[in-house]
């Protein structure tokens, strides 16, 4: 994501940096951006319909779509690894976020937490099995596993403020 036309839009690049292409090209925010495991396509939010709403579009700015979630407000997705086509986002709940994943495939949503305090910025692990995120469930924000069932939530850190998790690869 870059703003460099004035404007939060996804770009792509060489890994040298060169060849920039824009994307996306919509006067409101395209950012959040996460690439689907076969390179072919990039999921981000944008805020095009008035609140920020999970997108997805091919690698060579064809295919725009807005994902069908019927969450009024998505953050920070971020694509399962291969065999699994999933992307899990943070969704808007009452005053807080709940971890959901969206099979592409089948175009379905479940949610991987109910309400337990505000559950945000979810990082899969690198075999798919499991996502960290961090929550505020435990009164300050810490890290919690969870697997892709939906079950064993697990909380890894307990002291601190911690946020925005990530797996080694």
């Amino acid at each position: 994501m870059s703003n460099r036309d004035g404007n939060p839009e996804i770009y792509v690049a060489n890994r040298d940096g060169s060849n920039v292409r824009r994307l996306t090209n919509h006067p409101t925010a395209d950012t959040t951006c996460t690439w689907s495991p076969s390179g072919t396509q990039i999921a981000f939010i944008s805020d095009r319909t008035g609140l920020p709403q999970l997108y997805l579009v091919g690698a060579d700015g064809l295919g725009l779509q807005k994902l069908p979630i019927s969450d009024s407000y998505c953050d920070r997705p971020t694509w399962s690894p291969a065999p699994y086509n999933e992307i899990a986002f943070a969704a808007r709940s009452g005053p807080g976020f709940d971890i959901k994943v969206y099979d592409v495939a089948t175009k379905t949503v479940h949610a991987l937490t109910f309400g337990e305090g505000s559950n945000e910025s979810p990082s899969w692990a690198a075999n798919g099995r499991h996502l960290a995120f961090a929550s505020n469930r435990a009164g300050k924000y810490q890290i919690f596993t969870v697997g892709r069932d939906g079950k064993n939530v697990r909380q890894i850190t307990r002291s601190g403020n911690n946020a925005k998790p990530d797996w080694s690869k």
